[in-house]
């Protein structure tokens, strides 16, 4: 059996520094937002469930758009990536989804 521990730790950030990372947040927001679009809707009519045809297709994009690191960029395609597949699940069991 598996176990994970989740440590909480207080962000102690320097005076100041509170508006950049508001910044870091909302840019992270644009690119999982854009991410999203562009998978449900599809460049070929279809949703797009594979992280790797999203990456190839935004990233680069992306990483021009944002002052983000490359791992935080990947990070938002891939949970864009991720809420699209749970949403063709639901729409696959003819459930509703946002």
């Amino acid at each position: 059996m598996e176990y994970r521990r989740t440590a909480v730790i207080k962000l102690d950030t320097p005076e100041g520094a509170d508006s950049l990372l508001q910044e870091t947040v909302e840019q992270f927001k644009h690119c999982a937002n854009t991410a999203s679009d562009w998978c449900w809707h599809g460049n070929d009519g279809y949703h797009v469930t594979a992280k790797a045809k999203a990456e190839r297709a935004l990233y680069d994009k992306l990483r021009d758009e944002t002052d983000l690191t490359a791992n935080l960029v990947q990070k938002g395609i891939r949970r864009a990536v991720e809420a699209v597949k749970s949403g063709v699940e639901r729409l696959k069991r003819e459930e509703s989804t946002s």
